[in-house]
């Protein structure tokens, strides 16, 4: 640690609030343009400390500062701030030539009208022709015969391809009953890991892969927010490392080559605050006005539209904070699990989000907004469960379930 060095400045956009808690007042800092991506809760006396985020004091100035108020060892508590000032830093929170080039790098991507990879390399080949034969391969796994029914709607995984078969043989029953169908636009609800900022968030990018671009329907949007009494939720950067609408754009691009593809990306938040609240998400105004917007608008605007829920279904043991191993719950989690594939399978949004609730979505159950925005917006008059399975993480102890669907 070198005292000398100067404690960087506090970036200036950064909100500071005092807030009134039970255990006593707190020091909260926050950052709207969302660039830091998490708000930081302090003890209020962390505020003299604060103001010493001028980017003129060094740590030996703030340890004399300290060492005159101080009755005991102060080494201790300097090594700590200095632990803490390239924690503020990593999460963007200082004046930083780190920062400078985060924030130059965000504002690339939302200038930019695409939306990149972040999977290639990583999930799946970055080169076209091999990750044609990886979901070539993956689509032969199928065990099912094809139903003769063109399904309006399908339930798929978003669980990385590189599990392998648990995964492969999923993802293929569904876009097997798809493969030889035609539609005018995919409607793809993807689960939302990593932003909350709505309910529902929506981009304009369009979609680049190996494979190529994939257009957005900028005019679908449009009319969407036209007729839509609330304000849309436009989030980006929710979009812009989220795999689960991704790995959905790869399997099209695959399965309708000689289609211009048009696709409707929408992340849908988390509906946990209606399980805490003992009620039906479609009890909320605004999402049902949501619900019935979007059902007017694809289903005036395209003849054949197809709702794609990219989802995945319990997720338990260590990895996911659990104190028990997933294989010690594992018939816990397939009866619950089957719970839910007869209710999906009926179509019957709210007894899939009551069973879900009655254990305070104890199973972590991450496809739980999709899926019930899907059956809510379709309407499914008939689903067709066609398989589950789920992923022994060893490793880290843990258990992810997943199974697909179609319905007409």
């Amino acid at each position: 640690m070198d005292k000398n060095q100067i404690i960087p400045k506090i970036r200036g956009d950064i909100t500071i609030q005092i807030l009134e808690e039970k255990e006593g007042k707190k020091i909260l800092l926050y950052d709207r343009s969302q660039i830091a991506p998490q708000p930081l809760l302090f003890p209020v006396e962390f505020s003299y400390i604060l103001q010493f985020f001028d980017g003129k004091t060094t740590f030996e100035q703030l340890e004399k500062i300290i060492y005159q108020h101080s009755d005991g060892e102060i080494n201790q508590f300097i090594e700590g701030l200095f632990n803490l000032v390239q924690e503020l830093d990593y999460l963007c929170y200082l004046d930083t030539p780190y920062f400078e080039a985060i924030q130059n790098d965000i504002l690339s991507y939302l200038n930019s009208p695409l939306r990149p990879s972040v999977c290639s390399n990583i999930s799946y080949s970055s080169n076209p022709k091999e990750l044609a034969n990886e979901i070539q391969m993956m689509l032969s796994t199928a065990k099912n015969n094809r139903l003769n029914i063109q399904p309006k709607a399908i339930i798929v995984p978003h669980i990385d391809f590189r599990i392998g078969l648990a995964a492969h043989h999923i993802y293929s029953e569904a876009y097997n009953n798809i493969a030889n169908n035609s539609y005018d636009i995919f409607v793809i609800l993807g689960t939302a890991h990593y932003g909350n900022s709505d309910f529902f968030m929506f981009t304009k990018k369009d979609f680049e892969t190996p494979f190529g671009i994939v257009k957005t329907a900028q005019d679908t949007i449009e009319e969407f927010a036209k007729n839509y009494s609330n304000e849309l939720t436009f989030d980006d950067l929710a979009h812009r490392f989220e795999h689960s609408i991704e790995f959905q754009v790869v399997w099209l691009q695959y399965l309708f080559p000689k289609t211009k593809i048009k696709i409707l990306p929408i992340l849908v938040g988390s509906f946990n605050e209606f399980i805490l609240n003992n009620q039906f998400p479609v009890q909320d105004a605004k999402i049902q006005t949501l619900f019935d917007t979007l059902q007017k608008t694809i289903f005036e605007q395209y003849n054949n539209p197809l709702f794609i829920a990219s989802v995945d279904f319990a997720h338990v043991g260590r990895k996911f904070n659990d104190t028990i191993d997933g294989l010690d719950i594992i018939d816990e989690v397939n009866a619950h699990d089957n719970t839910l594939i007869e209710h999906i399978a009926n179509c019957d949004a709210n007894a899939f989000f009551t069973e879900v609730a009655r254990y305070g979505d104890k199973y972590k159950i991450c496809g739980l907004s999709p899926i019930y925005t899907l059956l809510s917006v379709v309407k499914p008059t008939r689903g067709y469960f066609l398989a589950r399975d789920y992923w022994n993480d060893f490793e880290n102890k843990s258990i992810v379930s997943f199974a697909s669907f179609v319905f007409e």
